[in-house]
């Protein structure tokens, strides 16, 4: 049997997982992306705005995908 801290430790690294996670994938899109335009078009225009905004979304989509994630958690639902 886990103890409280245990499991409330173990439900706040899964949130944060999720959301440095999808903030990953979703900087590695951007990357990509800029970089087959790079090859293109010639011209990389990726700036500091474009990531700012890219981590701003990540950080809403993984929060809302680490919240449900913890929920399923703590209702014990199959599967997570």
């Amino acid at each position: 049997m886990k103890l409280p801290n245990e499991k409330m430790l173990s439900l706040l690294i899964i949130f944060i997982v999720c959301v440095l996670g999808i903030i990953i994938s979703f900087l590695s899109i951007a990357l990509a992306i800029d970089v087959i335009i790079w090859l293109l078009t010639g011209s990389f225009d990726l700036t500091k705005l474009d990531i700012l905004k890219t981590i701003k979304i990540g950080c809403i989509i993984g929060s809302f995908t680490g919240f449900v994630f913890v929920i399923a958690r703590l209702l014990r639902l199959k599967g997570f």
